[in-house]
């Protein structure tokens, strides 16, 4: 009886190692297969046309509705800290919630309704980013500029793809060549504003640029930034921009949860936390569109298709 026990163990012991083989093969291959079917270029494409331009006006959104919800504090900070009369208060108030509200909307309508509003959205909160850190005293304020310029890029992005879709469906009347340069001209520019906070959080962050490599050395920190710095150069120059775009959107939303968690701060630190969370999604989605639509004609990537 112990000699067949003996065999019995022997050969559970041999069934083992084969069914955790087994397993693995299989979850090998579910994994295979969601990634097949996920990580098209199809499906990746339409995630970041209908994710990306959300996105990029969420910032707006919730700006425009927390001049609402939040109007006491509002009006006491335009009328105590900016020394505006009240009046002039409530009308910058009124004007900023409804650029901001009606614009955004104008870029997030349905494709289906025609004609497409979404170049006079950008422009809208173009002159809103343009007028906003005077209106509230952030001129100054060198992180703040970055943001807003930041933020532009994506707007130009954006802008820059509505052209490119009008130039493909209709003939402009204009010869190619100089609708070629302007549209990239205009991307170029889109994707250089774009990448303005990444080199200042990379050089001039407080929480551990390249600034604090001799005061206050910090090998994670450093390797952060030089990593941030050389993706931020890979978009500039238009190389590898997709997923250089693709890889900065996810540094962007995991450092996001970490620096403004504003669902665990004390309430005084809410509205900030939570401006500047959603300020950084906004980066997000401009990164997402430079994913989709690719770095234009002025670019390596540009350059290198046309040498082959």
């Amino acid at each position: 009886s112990s000699a067949i026990s003996a065999e019995a163990q022997r050969h559970r012991g041999q069934r083992v190692p084969a069914e955790m083989a087994e397993l693995k093969a299989q979850l090998i291959e579910g994994v295979e297969g969601f990634l097949e079917r996920t990580m098209t270029k199809k499906n990746r494409k339409d995630f970041l046309s209908t994710v990306g331009p959300f996105l990029l006006v969420v910032t707006f959104l919730e700006d425009g509705m927390r001049i609402f919800l939040r109007w006491g504090e509002q009006i006491h900070y335009m009328t105590q800290v900016m020394k505006m009369s009240w009046w002039i208060g409530v009308v910058c108030l009124l004007l900023s919630a409804a650029t901001q509200l009606g614009a955004s909307a104008l870029v997030i309508r349905p494709s289906a309704m025609k004609p497409s509003r979404v170049k006079p959205g950008c422009y809208g909160l173009l002159v809103f980013v343009a007028i906003q850190p005077f209106m509230y005293g952030q001129a100054r304020d060198v992180d703040f500029m970055c943001r807003s310029i930041t933020l532009a890029g994506g707007l130009l992005l954006l802008i820059w793809s509505e052209n490119d879709k009008q130039r493909r469906s209709s003939d402009m009347g204009l010869p190619q060549d100089t609708q070629g340069q302007g549209a990239d001209r205009l991307q170029l520019c889109g994707r250089l504003f774009l990448t303005f906070i990444f080199f200042f959080q990379a050089i001039y962050d407080e929480h551990g640029g390249l600034h604090k490599a001799f005061s206050k050395p910090s090998f994670f920190g450093i390797a952060a930034s030089l990593l941030l710095l050389g993706l931020s150069a890979l978009v500039c120059a238009g190389f590898k921009t997709e997923w250089s775009a693709l890889i900065l959107t996810v540094v962007l939303g995991i450092s996001n949860c970490f620096m403004y968690p504003f669902w665990s701060v004390h309430a005084r630190l809410v509205d900030f936390y939570k401006y500047y969370f959603f300020q950084t999604l906004s980066v997000m989605g401009g990164m997402m569109l430079l994913a989709l639509h690719g770095p234009g004609g002025i670019s390596l990537d540009q350059g290198a298709k046309k040498s082959i």
